[in-house]
């Protein structure tokens, strides 16, 4: 199976699951709060094991070609995995609910759902889930997603500093695929829709670095050709 292929599976699992949510929603809105918006629940459970694949991904691109890249690509490499890796272990609360264990005391008194997870701390009254995933982070991932792919096969800078970051490019059906889901999920009416989302967000993270549109060569060279066939 191509890598192309399993990109397009991720997609059309994506599509698949922004379709059912509004079918869910329209029949029950109590039967999309428990596959859809609760904790622990099939989607939340779904997003955080495609944020963990994504991570592992991001970690083999650079590890495969470690003896061709600079050390710097090697370290930003491996830091965009273990990010991906730690959102998904923060998602499910690192397990705190499957494995039945309680909060430490610190994250009982800071923290506002009282579980063991940090982006929900609460420190000096500032909640750091607004501070961290807050809209400036909406619009980078928006920016990466949708402006990214746009600008890479047309400015030489744009490849360049993608190349030195060993930044894995979207295509520009992932672009156009992310730009419709974002048009079309407010129109979802749930309040946990973003739960949704999310999910969609890994599954489509996923197409991007298996089927990047600029893949590391073993002599630790991207493509930077100036035209996106997708």
């Amino acid at each position: 199976m191509t890598r192309q292929t399993i990109d397009a599976i991720f997609l059309f699992l994506g599509g698949a699951l922004l379709f059912a949510a509004f079918v869910v929603s329209a029949l029950s809105r109590d039967a999309f709060f428990i596959y859809f918006g609760a904790e622990d629940s099939l989607v939340e459970n779904a997003t955080a094991v495609g944020l963990a694949c994504a991570g592992a991904v991001l970690l083999a691109r650079v590890w495969r070609v470690r003896g061709a890249i600079t050390r710097l690509a090697l370290v930003l490499g491996t830091l965009y995995g273990l990010a991906y890796i730690w959102v998904a272990g923060e998602e499910v609360s690192w397990g705190q609910r499957i494995l039945g264990f309680e909060s430490p005391e610190y994250f009982q008194e800071n923290n506002d759902q009282q579980e063991f997870t940090f982006h929900n701390l609460v420190i000096g009254g500032v909640k750091l889930d607004e501070l961290i995933f807050g809209p400036a982070l909406s619009y980078i991932i928006l920016s990466y997603l949708i402006i990214l792919p746009v600008l890479w096969p047309r400015a030489a800078w744009v490849r360049r500093v993608t190349e030195r970051l060993v930044i894995p490019v979207p295509h520009q059906h992932h672009a156009l695929f992310a730009l419709i889901v974002t048009v079309i999920i407010p129109f979802l009416g749930e309040s946990r829709r973003w739960e949704v989302y999310e999910c969609i967000f890994a599954l489509l993270s996923l197409g991007i670095f298996l089927n990047p549109a600029n893949p590391l060569s073993t002599t630790g060279a991207t493509s930077t050709g100036g035209v996106d066939n997708s």
